[in-house]
């Protein structure tokens, strides 16, 4: 199974700093603000990030006031670039594959994760461990690529002048590694349904609070036209799961759109 650690690929390290300096792409503009609201307010909270990358969502963390960030990634370049631009001493950086990450029970309040899940074979175990490490009331929230991306060829149908009829959405039961081509290299996701995700997070314990599938406004696709595909098919699922709450606990997630 490939996963993040891929990254430390000189090449493929290249590619993808030349397509996180892009702007208008959909981890910016439509995944990480979806991401965000469905966190609650993090002031005086511990959080922990499962694929952090770059960093980003952790720094973002520690300026809403998180009282303790850990994050992780099985990408040395990544963790290496984290920690040259954190600069917030809440931050705790470790190069660390999420599969093999051990903490203390009851030692976390938010468990965040963007576009890391879809590597990781047993979600099953990875929920119920994650429910372990959240105090009575904490909150999962996590960003995956949307199943009907992971079970298609990435290819749209096209008519006879080259327009983009339809996206193929194939073998969608079919749960399993899916192989891509992305950057230049070979990439395997886990492919799973929505109901896989929603039904491996209540198994675990999870209350599921909420689910989003976000789009890019009219605005936005003004801006970048080739947004404009993913009105046509979501490219992210994301979904939060709280843990039981103590009494006069609440961790409410937020609101607004």
């Amino acid at each position: 199974m490939s996963s993040p650690a891929t990254f430390d690929a000189p090449e493929l390290s290249r590619a993808y700093a030349d397509l996180r300096r892009q702007e208008g792409r959909p981890n910016d503009e439509i995944e990480t603000p979806a991401l965000r609201n469905l966190l609650p307010a993090l002031t005086g909270l511990r959080v922990v990030d499962l694929g952090c990358g770059a960093g980003q969502m952790a720094s973002w963390a520690a300026d809403q006031g998180a009282s303790a960030v850990r994050a992780f990634d099985a990408s040395a370049r990544m963790i290496e670039e984290a920690r040259a631009a954190a600069g917030r001493p809440v931050v705790e950086y470790a190069v660390l594959p999420i599969e093999d990450i051990a903490l203390a029970p009851g030692s976390a309040d938010v468990v965040m994760s963007g576009l890391a899940f879809h590597y990781i074979q047993d979600i099953e175990a990875l929920f119920s461990r994650i429910h372990g490490w959240l105090a009575p009331g904490g909150l999962l929230a996590f960003s995956v690529e949307h199943p009907i991306m992971t079970c298609a060829a990435r290819a749209w149908f096209l008519d006879e002048r080259g327009e983009r009829l339809h996206w193929p959405v194939d073998r969608y039961l079919e749960e399993g590694g899916r192989t891509v081509e992305w950057l230049g290299t070979t990439v395997e996701r886990v492919h799973r349904t929505v109901s896989s995700y929603a039904r491996a997070l209540i198994g675990a314990g999870f209350q599921i609070v909420d689910m989003r599938e976000p789009a890019p406004t009219s605005d936005q696709i003004e801006r970048w036209p080739a947004l404009g595909d993913h009105r046509r098919r979501p490219p992210f699922l994301l979904m939060a799961g709280r843990s039981a709450p103590t009494p006069g606990t609440d961790f409410q997630t937020r609101t607004r759109s």
